[in-house]
């Protein structure tokens, strides 16, 4: 009788353990990255941005930009109230300039040291494409995204964070929403 209740502890013993472990596998699978298959990327018909009359300007001047930065957070005010900030940087490596908007106000025009890759290709994306609070099916459709890898962020760098990467193309989002996208140059080779 004794035999027996121990074999029954030990076996039950055993089983939480394996059942810790499998828990534990799961979740570091769930949080390993991921290629993903779009099967339906929705339809999109309209740009969520609209650009400012400074950034028309400048697509007159410059064209698109050759590969572009867009972060969305808010700001304090000093009324103590929350302004939300769009801020792009347009990259113009051809050109040598690099220009920084906040809230689609031109605020800089750097000189990018860097020189330009032998040949650039037009970027498929453009910065009226991407709106703060989009969504991963909105960026998707926007996007025309066919194959992208997910990535979860740790919880202690950002909880409820996610990067994810598309040919030319990476974006974070916080709590379901876009706060990041960049758009890579396209070089020939």
């Amino acid at each position: 009788m004794i035999f027996g209740a121990g074999c029954g502890c030990l076996f039950l013993i055993l089983l939480i353990f394996l059942g810790v472990y499998l828990y534990a596998g799961w979740v570091e699978y769930k949080e390993a990255p991921q290629i993903i298959e779009v099967q339906d990327r929705g339809f999109h018909t309209n740009d969520p941005y609209q650009l400012s009359s400074g950034q028309e300007e400048q697509l007159y001047r410059l064209g698109y930009p050759e590969a572009f930065t867009i972060l969305f957070y808010e700001e304090e005010t000093p009324t103590g109230g929350v302004l939300p900030v769009r801020l792009e940087t347009w990259d113009y490596y051809s050109a040598g300039i690099g220009l920084t908007f906040i809230n689609g106000e031109l605020t800089a025009e750097d000189p990018i040291e860097h020189p330009a890759p032998a040949e650039i290709q037009d970027l498929p994306y453009y910065p009226e494409q991407f709106g703060t609070t989009m969504r991963l099916d909105e960026v998707i459709a926007s996007a025309g995204i066919d194959t992208y890898v997910e990535i979860p962020l740790e919880k202690e760098f950002l909880k409820n964070g996610v990067v994810y990467y598309a040919p030319a193309l990476s974006f974070g989002m916080e709590e379901g929403e876009l706060r990041y996208i960049e758009a890579l140059a396209l070089v020939e080779e």
